[in-house]
């Protein structure tokens, strides 16, 4: 997966946070993979889970917000992950 794609989707149009978004996405695959498993990375839903994620995070990079306790990983990423679980359990691999 592409920063570029990555920017697209979350309409970024500059280059500064270039970096950022490349760590997010990696990090972003290391903590799917870890709750669902290996899973071939060309898998759409898996594509789309990781920038839900990354977006969520990138959006989201204080340490703290005022009047909230924290921010919730949104629920499509949650019924994405669900969706994964159930074609890939854990520990198989595509």
């Amino acid at each position: 997966m592409q920063v570029e794609e990555i920017k697209e989707y979350l309409r970024i149009d500059h280059d500064e946070d270039d970096f950022t978004l490349q760590s997010l996405t990696k990090r972003a695959k290391m903590y799917i993979e870890n709750g669902v498993g290996r899973i071939d990375e060309n898998n759409e839903l898996f594509k789309m889970a990781v920038i839900v994620l990354v977006g969520h995070w990138y959006d989201n990079r204080e340490l703290s917000r005022i009047g909230n306790a924290s921010y919730p990983i949104p629920h499509s990423f949650e019924a994405i992950i669900q969706q994964l679980r159930y074609c890939y359990k854990v520990g198989d691999s595509e």
